[in-house]
């Protein structure tokens, strides 16, 4: 028989209920599932962390002596970008794939059994479909953010007033938009869908529930970021520090390239950061898998007949007992 979880996924929820779930799946199982992002998700995000400090060094080289640049340094940073750009997408493939396997493992056995083979079971399937499903996102979002400048540029140009308040309503709508597109996410891990079913399914699912969805990525983004900050600010502070340093000895910050990009101190606190981000995006996934099945039980109760089926077969086993 298998282990009946504390926390029961497909349940209608209220938006206090969903961030409890959230952050009681975390704790229950805090040590055995960090252990797997840090496992599967960690390398690639130092990789991360090391691009974009390339690209904000080469920026930061532009700004401060832009005559200097070569077209082999711009060709470099321009690299770096992209890759930091590939990197961050299967990021956003990596750490899902990763949460969503052991949510799917935590269904059927007790934390302390989940296992790396478990968690890694179906993990390529899961994997690509996410990657294919942020392409298709990040498309979509870049076709939409083209629309409103268009439409945004002529009602400059008509009503020059009337468009600050069209871009703020923009802004937001969008912003909304993109929160709840992340819903695809879960819909890809638990229903086993292919990206552009699941891009179709979140207007199913999210209808109505727009609102609630945004303000619970919102919320708990927030919680994330603040533990994102706390990894993130032992490297600020020393580059920091150092950096003034190298300004009040050395009178300039010709440097700066160099002690964001090389120094041994700040490559090594990014890989402290890098935990930080790990928790930031894990909170915002676990929470998109409470609403995901909040959702799902509210329109279709499959949690409900997954009980009653439930009973139903136990009743048949009774009635088929032997006397």
């Amino acid at each position: 028989m298998g282990f009946n979880s504390k926390l029961e996924f497909y349940k209608k929820r209220q938006f206090s209920d969903k961030l409890n779930a959230t952050f009681s799946f975390l704790r229950e199982n805090a040590g055995p599932y960090l252990k797997a992002q840090l496992l599967i998700a960690g390398p690639v995000l130092i990789l991360v962390s090391i691009l974009m400090n390339e690209v904000s060094g080469g920026l930061i080289a532009l700004a401060m002596d832009p005559e200097s640049i070569s077209a082999n340094d711009i060709i470099d940073m321009l690299g770096a970008y992209g890759l930091s750009i590939i990197s961050i997408l299967v990021t956003l493939a990596l750490i899902p794939a990763v949460t969503y396997g052991y949510m799917i493992q935590y269904q059927t056995h007790e934390p302390k059994d989940i296992s790396m083979s478990g968690i890694m079971k179906g993990f390529s399937s899961r994997f690509f479909n996410f990657l294919g499903y942020n392409i298709l996102y990040f498309l979509a979002i870049t076709f939409i953010s083209f629309i409103v400048g268009f439409i945004f540029s002529l009602i400059a140009v008509a009503a020059g007033a009337l468009s600050l308040l069209f871009g703020f309503i923009a802004m937001v709508g969008v912003l909304i938009f993109m929160v709840v597109l992340f819903l695809g996410t879960p819909i890809i891990a638990f229903e086993k869908s292919n990206p552009i079913d699941a891009f179709g399914r979140v207007f199913t699912l999210a209808k109505g529930k727009w609102m609630s969805t945004f303000g619970l990525v919102v919320v708990v983004g927030l919680v994330g970021y603040i533990i994102n900050f706390v990894f993130a600010l032992p490297r600020g502070i020393v580059t920091g520090f150092e950096a003034f340093t190298m300004i009040q000895e050395e009178g300039d910050i010709q440097g700066l390239n160099d002690l964001i990009t090389n120094d041994p101190l700040s490559i090594l606190f990014s890989v402290f950061e890098s935990f930080g981000t790990i928790m930031l995006y894990t909170l915002v996934y676990i929470a998109l898998a409470f609403q995901f099945f909040n959702l799902v039980e509210r329109r279709e109760s499959r949690g409900l007949m997954t009980k009653i089926e439930g009973m139903d077969t136990e009743g048949e086993e009774a009635s088929d007992e032997d006397y």
